[in-house]
């Protein structure tokens, strides 16, 4: 009976080293030829790009998150869609559209931004200031001296009052590409 379990297990090794064998065959540290290394280069480019994309999902949707939290209204910009959301904890107030005036829109960064200034000029014209990084503007702008290059984005004269009336400084912006 013995003889016959020492045999059984004898089997069981047996099978697990040659199981185990034919896994550790392809991990043999050999080189990797160059049509498997252009694939492999390539699902790494692929997979990094994806890691990226998700990053900054997760930080957009962690800045909602603050922002429902902290019962604040604040301003979402889609630069390449030229859009604009008011938003307050998940509500839109407001949609509006945006137009680049001035400046380079490659200057802007992605993320959040902080109003910290409204600059209003002659004749009711008025400006919102964030982190000296984005103006953004009514049809009519007063002439105040802003950093040269600073992107401008410009709304409609309507949109931009319901804007500026409705959010206060330390408001924040988020840019989107």
């Amino acid at each position: 009976m013995e003889r016959r379990v020492q045999g059984d297990n004898t089997k069981k090794i047996i099978w697990l080293i040659i199981w185990f064998s034919v896994f550790l065959m392809g991990a043999d540290g050999g080189d990797l030829n160059g049509e498997e290394r252009g694939k492999l280069l390539k699902q790494q480019k692929q997979l990094s790009t994806r890691i990226e994309t998700l990053k900054r999902e997760q930080e957009f949707l962690v800045f909602q998150r603050t922002m429902y939290a902290s019962d604040s209204k604040y301003i979402i910009i889609n630069s390449s869609a030229k859009t604009g959301r008011l938003k307050y904890k998940n509500r839109v107030l407001k949609d509006f559209h945006i137009k680049l005036v001035s400046g380079r829109a490659s200057r802007l960064t992605r993320g959040a931004l902080t109003l910290t200034q409204k600059i209003e000029g002659a004749k009711g014209s008025k400006l919102l200031v964030f982190n000296k990084s984005l103006v953004l503007q009514g049809k009519n702008a007063p002439s105040a001296k802003i950093e040269a290059g600073m992107p401008r984005f410009s709304l409609s004269k309507k949109d931009f009052r319901s804007v500026y009336y409705a959010i206060e400084p330390g408001a924040k912006v988020y840019i989107i590409f």
